[in-house]
């Protein structure tokens, strides 16, 4: 019977283990596609599934969260920044940017923070293309070395115009050591309740 607890035990903790310390993930929110002027901008790339497999036309950035499909990405522009970022979690390992495999060769910076509010921080650059078909190509970004702990925002800024859909082809993003983002502690949800008892009072007492 105690074997049995024990065992339990053991696979409630290994499932609460996997849920906070993931191997990796990809981002799942979209939050802002801007030109260079810093103007909400349209995104040219393809939707594999199209009419024809290669045709560039306006596509929604946000089909670059999740895991990258081969055929399908969002094209930056020179100067061009798109910001996507991981729901509940942070990555403390590395970041990976998947591009397509025979793209033009175009340069994106990479950038990273914790937080909406936190400054960016430079994380390296990456190149696209080099390889065969409409794939995907992974470059990966370790974050040791750059001051940050942890990232939950990705921005990706487009260095250049070439190629057939003019610009970075980005088709995923990828983060490594992933931990879920930390809570409020009990105390400080006490300390909340506190002061809503107080607001709610001054509230009675002004009535």
């Amino acid at each position: 019977m105690n074997i049995l607890k024990n065992t339990a035990a053991v696979v409630v903790l290994a499932s609460l283990f996997s849920q906070a310390y993931a191997v990796n993930a990809y981002v799942d929110q979209f939050i802002s596609f801007k030109d260079g002027s810093g103007n909400n901008a349209t995104a040219l790339g393809n939707v594999s599934g199209s009419s024809a497999f290669y045709t560039v036309g306006a596509v929604n950035p946000a089909l670059v969260t999740g895991a990258p499909v081969a055929g399908e990405w969002a094209s930056l522009p020179q100067a061009y920044e798109a910001v996507y970022g991981f729901s509940n979690q942070q990555a403390t390992g590395s970041l990976g940017i998947y591009s397509v495999a025979n793209g033009a060769h175009e340069v994106a910076s990479i950038f990273g923070r914790l937080g909406s509010t936190a400054s960016w921080t430079f994380i390296g650059k990456v190149t696209e293309g080099g390889g065969v078909g409409l794939g995907t190509q992974l470059a990966s970004l370790s974050l040791v070395g750059t001051g940050l702990s942890a990232v939950n925002q990705v921005m990706v800024r487009s260095q250049g115009s070439a190629g057939g859909s003019p610009g970075f082809d980005l088709m995923g993003i990828r983060g490594t050591g992933m931990v879920a983002a930390p809570v409020p502690e009990p105390e400080t949800y006490a300390l909340m309740g506190l002061g809503l008892v107080a607001l709610m009072a001054r509230r009675r007492k002004r009535v």
